[in-house]
């Protein structure tokens, strides 16, 4: 019998390249690109620990992400995603997610979108398409909880870029299908951002910059 794969107790994170265009290509898959704090999540014992890409702790900074844990259907699991705060449109509000005090009006959520680990079992060498699907077993169906599954489209990056600039946000990330888990920057995933996303960064580097 196979011995399990160690939890591990970290991880660094694998980030898109930056690209001009948004495409389309059946080998690929393309999904939202959220506007908040990357995150990684450890589940085990019953509770969860979020991790900056810089290796901060998020846990003591978001402590109603604590509920999350009574929705993963797993024993031990490492999630990958994001934390956004949401409008009362559902619209992901960098500027909320800052916020000292957590007002009425918005709710933070963690949107998942990869897992690295479950029940004993590293995933990082299985491809991100399959890594997806064992993810969306073991969240909540319902899209309305503070954990949520990134779904995506395969192929056709155009269509849901276009609809990603018309609502706005911050813009698309492209992920080769059969692509694995790997550490650091990487050509096999790709971040499109849409004009929106482009404003809001120009506006932040001049805001942070005084």
């Amino acid at each position: 019998m196979k011995q399990p794969d160690p939890m591990p107790s970290i991880v660094e994170p694998m980030l898109p390249t930056l690209f001009k265009y948004p495409f389309s290509n059946p080998g690929w898959l393309f999904e939202p690109k959220w506007d908040g704090f990357r995150a990684i999540c450890f589940f085990e014992s019953g509770s969860v620990r979020l991790v900056s890409r810089n290796k901060k702790s998020l846990t003591a900074k978001f402590p109603a992400l604590q509920s999350i844990a009574k929705s993963i259907r797993a024993t031990t699991a490492v999630l990958d995603g994001e934390i956004a705060a949401v409008d009362k449109t559902g619209t992901p509000r960098f500027n909320l997610l800052r916020a000292k005090e957590q007002g009425t009006g918005h709710v933070v959520i963690y949107f998942a979108f990869d897992l690295l680990y479950l029940d004993g079992r590293d995933l990082t060498q299985e491809p991100v398409i399959k890594r997806k699907a064992l993810l969306k077993k073991i969240l909540p169906r319902r899209q309305v909880a503070r954990l949520r599954y990134t779904d995506h489209v395969i192929g056709d990056g155009k269509a849901m870029f276009a609809e990603l600039s018309r609502l706005k946000l911050e813009g698309m990330v492209a992920k080769r299908c059969d692509s694995i888990y790997v550490s650091g920057r990487t050509r096999a995933w790709l971040k499109v951002k849409t004009a929106a996303g482009k404003e809001e960064m120009q506006q932040r580097s001049e805001t942070w910059g005084h």
